[in-house]
Parts: structure tokens; C-alpha cells; sequence
């Protein structure tokens, strides 16, 4: 059995395996491959988005409730079955499966990975050193994805479209035989009243977390800034299209931005000691300004400027890595160990919520009216994201203690 020492660097690991996506760069080929569009591409996803928030709080509470360690293992084995079914299925619903089933293993791993690393540091005494792992936990999440980025369109390309999905699939019991190795932690199992439903017991603590002072602006703000940059994130795929760039390229700009999201986590830690709240946003608000409005005039510029306009894209859509671990932070310095879980599942169900809405709504946009029109449309998020910031700088100026 691994000790509680060197559980975090192993998780670590886990992460970076569950990761190691090496059909993303080429997704939308991918899905050409198996007989879908471009515009079927955004509807599936915001259908698995779609159903991630109706599984997230329920997902979340059985991290609370039962064995993390198990939990995690238990989405691993999920994330394996979605991958089964895009190689031996092909067109619109195999493939919508596939993601659906993808969405079952996320809403089980997003609140009850961090939980568990929070429980693993709280035994030892160490929670105060929080943001700092979970600044590496994301670190080596983006290194997984960046290796898989670099190489994945090159696998697709030489070795085959299920290539990719082959080799995803042994990343992943790899993952799993590290992760049963792994002590298990139940810093504090929630224990329900006699008379009082499990149901209702969600119910209760999603709604203390959406009526608390700061934890609804903690959820609110990533929600809509996580929106826009998964709107970037896709966008320079489509970008990529429309301006004919070669295939190989896909691999280069998508480890590039997987790149950029792995730094953004490793100083994310120590940006959030020197800047705090005030400063952090502020400088986000900006940040998203330029990229989207970079994605909207891509398609109209010569192809060095296109490069350009992608790496703001790039920049982005990395940085919320800052804000997750941000809101993370501050999140779980506020909440008990028996709702930890919960908790952060309610605050990516908002995020999962707004997901959804955006990407269905992207197929219409995209197919009429052009990708650069839809990146247009899409800053209008720009002004929810502006009001949520001015929430989270007028409270951390009175009650909130980073």
C-alpha cells in the first residue's frame, strides 16, 4: 500500500494518465470518421454537458457518502467503457454513447478527485498547503493531456483512428491498477438522520452552497468564464478548418494550448499567494476580453496572423486553470469534510449547466451564421463574467479571507 506521504504524487499520476486524452486534436476528424459533423460535434457535446449536470450533485454525494478511492476507480472504469463504444460503434447515437457515457465518468471524478486530495492533506495536517497541490494535481492533469495533444493527431494520422482510442484505454487501467494501491481516506463519511431521505439531503446542502454569501459567486464566476474559454478551446479546431491549416498543425496548436494550460496551473499556486482575489480577477477579465475577441477576426486574417490570434485563443482558454483553482481554493477552506464532495459537485453542475447551454447553442450558430459570427454571439458572456468579478472584489474587500 502506498503511504499517505506519497499519496498526493500518485494521484498526481493518476490524473496525468486519465488525461492523456490522444483523441483530442483531432476529435473532429474523429467524428467525420464515424460519420458525424461539425454542427452534430457542439449539439453532442452540449448533450453530454447536458447530462454531466444532472449526474454531478447525485455523483458528487456518493463521494460523501462511500469510499472515494472506490469513486475514482469506479469513473476510470467509466471513462474505459465510452472508449469501448466509439471503436466498435460508428454515426450519431454510438458516438452521443460514447460521450454520455464519458459524462457519467466526469461527474463521478470532477468533486470527488479534489475531495479526496483535500482529505488526504487534512489527515497530515497539511490543508493549509492546498492550492499549492492542487496547483500540481493540475500540472500534471495538463502535462497527461499535453502529451497526448503532441502525439495524437501524428497516432491518428500513421496508426489509425482507434489507435488513439487503444492507447487512451491502457493509460487508463494503468491509472487503475496505481489508484487501488492507494490508501483510502475517509476524512468524514456523511452520516444521514433516520427520518431524513438521501434525496433530501442533496437537496439541503445544494442549497446552503447556492444561498451562502461567497460560495455562490465562487461557483458563478467560473461557470461563465469556464464557458467562453471551452468555447475558445473548441473554436481553434474550427478555427484550424476554415483557414485550411495542414492536419499536423491540429496536434501542434491543440499541445500548444495543453502547453499553456499546464502553465497556467503550475504557477497558478503562487500566483494566488502574491496577486490574491481582486488582482486575479481583474487581470482575467482582460485576458478573456482579448482572446475572444481574437478568436471573432481569425478566419479574416493572412495565415501568420491566424497563428497569432490562436496563440491569444491559447492564453485564454489556459487561464481557467487559474480560476479553477482559485474558486477551488476558496471553496474548500469554507466547507466540512461530509459535504466537501456535494459541494463541489454543485459548483461544477453550474458549470455543466451553462456548458450545455452554450455548446447546443453553438450548433445553429456555427452551421448558419460562420464561425467568426459565432464567436461574436458568444461574447456576450463577457458581461456576466464582468458582474460576477465585481461580486467576488466587493466581497473579498469586506468578509472574504483568502
Amino acid at each position: 500500500m502506498i503511504s499517505l506521504k506519497n499519496a498526493p504524487r500518485f494521484l498526481y499520476v493518476v490524473n496525468a494518465l486519465q488525461t492523456m486524452l490522444f483523441i483530442l486534436p483531432v476529435i473532429m476528424l474523429f467524428y467525420g470518421y464515424k460519420g458525424v459533423s461539425i454542427g452534430d460535434f457542439f449539439l453532442i457535446q452540449g448533450l453530454a454537458s447536458l447530462f454531466v449536470f444532472l449526474l454531478e450533485v447525485p455523483s458528487g454525494y456518493i463521494g460523501d457518502i462511500f469510499s472515494r478511492k472506490a469513486t475514482i476507480i469506479g469513473g476510470l472504469i467509466f471513462w474505459i467503457g465510452g472508449y469501448l463504444a466509439w471503436i466498435f460503434g460508428s454515426g450519431f447515437c454510438f458516438v452521443l454513447i460514447g460521450e454520455l457515457i464519458f459524462s457519467l465518468a466526469i461527474s463521478t471524478l470532477s468533486g470527488t478527485t479534489e475531495a479526496y486530495l483535500y482529505d488526504l492533506l487534512k489527515k497530515r495536517e497539511k490543508a493549509g498547503s492546498f492550492h499549492k497541490k492542487m496547483a500540481k494535481l493540475s500540472t500534471f492533469s495538463n502535462l497527461g493531456l499535453l502529451i497526448a495533444t503532441l502525439t495524437g493527431a501524428f497516432i491518428y494520422q500513421f496508426m489509425g483512428p482507434e489507435a488513439t482510442i487503444w492507447i487512451s484505454i491502457g493509460a487508463l487501467v494503468l491509472a487503475i491498477g496505481i489508484m487501488v494501491f492507494l490508501p483510502d481516506v475517509p476524512e468524514a463519511k456523511r452520516t444521514v438522520a433516520a427520518d431524513k431521505s438521501k434525496w433530501r439531503d442533496i437537496v439541503d446542502i445544494s442549497k446552503y452552497a447556492v444561498k451562502h454569501q461567497e460560495l455562490k459567486w465562487l461557483m458563478i464566476f467560473p461557470a461563465f468564464y469556464g464557458t467562453l474559454t471551452l468555447i475558445l478551446m473548441w473554436g481553434l479546431q474550427s478555427v484550424m478548418i476554415v483557414t485550411k491549416l495542414p492536419v499536423f498543425v491540429f496536434s501542434l496548436v491543440l499541445g500548444a494550448n495543453a502547453f499553456g494550460r499546464t502553465i497556467w496551473s503550475a504557477f497558478s499556486g503562487k500566483i494566488f499567494e502574491r496577486y490574491g482575489v481582486r488582482k486575479i480577477v481583474r487581470f482575467l477579465c482582460v485576458m478573456i476580453m482579448v482572446s475572444i475577441l481574437s478568436a471573432v477576426v481569425s478566419v479574416y486574417m493572412p495565415t501568420l496572423l491566424v497563428y497569432v490570434c490562436l496563440g491569444c485563443m491559447i492564453l485564454g482558454s489556459g487561464s481557467i486553470q487559474l480560476v479553477s483553482i482559485t474558486t477551488s481554493t476558496l471553496m474548500n477552506h469554507r466547507i466540512k469534510s461530509d459535504e466537501r464532495s456535494t459541494i463541489l459537485s454543485v459548483k461544477s453542475m453550474a458549470e455543466r449547466i451553462m456548458y450545455a447551454g452554450a455548446l447546443m447553442g453553438l450548433k445553429p450558430l456555427f452551421d448558419t451564421i460562420g464561425v467568426s459570427n459565432a464567436f461574436l454571439v458568444s461574447a456576450i458572456l463577457l458581461v456576466p463574467i464582468w458582474f460576477s468579478a465585481l461580486q467576488l472584489i466587493k466581497i473579498s474587500k469586506t468578509t472574504m479571507k483568502e
